[in-house]
């Protein structure tokens, strides 16, 4: 990790050596999570089955003093209801009373391998995702104010999966890559019985009044980014859309061979990236104990944004990845405009 990214605030710094010290690899990661959980944000994770999704996102509620841990395994017949809660009648009183969700009252909601279901069933989550509310009959239940769903896919290509709609991907402020780790990570959990009982002994690095308190900081930073940077990310950001003249500029190497992407690309990303970048952008800043936001987190933020708010068109889809684009994008856009 770069050293201005390095965790070094102090209670993130706990939760970071914490949560690394019971999921091993996934640095990166954890960051990330910690990031969206600063910004009140959501994560999507993409991955194989087996790869300690689940404990990761125990870990990272372990770490917050009194929080709920909510989970649900997305599978085909799963229904909306499964998820929010619904009205179930009561024969003894002889009414239609409320039967709560899963999600209500979580601070951390696992919702894993959410392409098993279908696109009606996602969309009873983007309430809660987007107004941190849920709708049951004629009442309304406010969700805690630290919340955020860590939502897991299959890759996409995997048998019985559907694509998620792009207004739900739109939700999820990042997207990362949840892939196999290093023979040496595997060695030590190997050798940690305590994920193998699934008992994480985690001491409680913050409290939620701590990350209320927090996010106050990082939009107070975002005010004070400077013009020139709230530009670099408009301009970076307009850059992913095929009608705007700047993407015609963007040029990278796929395979090895240097190539423009005007007909690779069919959509590019939402006005909605600029502002996640600009807050995790902060949040990466905050994380290194600084207060001013710099090019180079920016930079080390986008990938993750902007990856899943890429669409190819159909008949490229498998040739390259959208990371080739995004990787061209940020060598392409300038921080100062010409």
């Amino acid at each position: 990790m770069n050293p201005i990214h390095e965790i070094k605030h102090p209670r993130y710094k706990a939760m970071y050596d914490n949560t690394n010290n019971v999921v091993y690899g996934y640095e990166d990661i954890v960051a990330l999570l910690m990031r969206a959980m600063l910004t009140n944000n959501h994560v999507l994770l993409e991955s194989v089955p087996g790869l300690a999704k689940t404990t990761l996102a125990n870990a990272i509620v372990k770490n917050i003093a009194n929080a709920v841990f909510g989970r649900i395994q997305m599978l085909p017949d799963t229904q909306p209801s499964d998820i929010v809660g619904g009205l179930v009648f009561n024969m003894k009183e002889g009414r239609y009373e409320p039967a709560l969700g899963p999600i209500i009252g979580s601070n951390v909601f696992l919702a894993d391998e959410v392409n098993r279901t279908g696109p009606k069933t996602n969309a009873g989550m983007l309430q809660a995702m987007q107004e941190k509310k849920v709708t049951i009959g004629d009442k309304t239940y406010l969700l805690p104010k630290v919340f955020m769903v860590i939502a897991t896919m299959n890759p996409i290509e995997q048998e019985g999966t559907f694509e998620l709609p792009e207004a739900m991907m739109d939700r999820f402020q990042s997207k990362s890559i949840m892939g196999y780790v290093s023979e040496e990570a595997e060695i030590k959990m190997a050798m940690n019985l305590s994920v193998h009982s699934g008992e994480l002994d985690i001491e409680p690095a913050m409290t939620t009044e701590d990350i209320l308190a927090d996010r106050t900081i990082i939009q107070q930073m975002v005010r004070d980014m400077s013009p020139e940077l709230v530009k670099y990310i408009v301009r970076l950001v307009r850059a992913t859309r095929p009608e705007e003249p700047s993407f015609k500029k963007v040029k990278g190497k796929i395979k090895g061979v240097e190539q423009s992407f005007e007909s690779k690309i069919a959509l590019g990303a939402s006005p909605r990236a600029i502002i996640n970048i600009e807050h995790a952008a902060a949040a990466a800043a905050f994380l290194n104990g600084r207060t001013k936001v710099e090019t180079d987190d920016v930079k080390y933020v986008a990938r993750d944004i902007l990856r899943h708010r890429i669409t190819k068109k159909d008949i490229v889809r498998d040739s390259f990845s959208t990371d080739e684009f995004v990787n061209a994008l940020l060598n392409s856009v300038d921080i100062i405009s010409k």
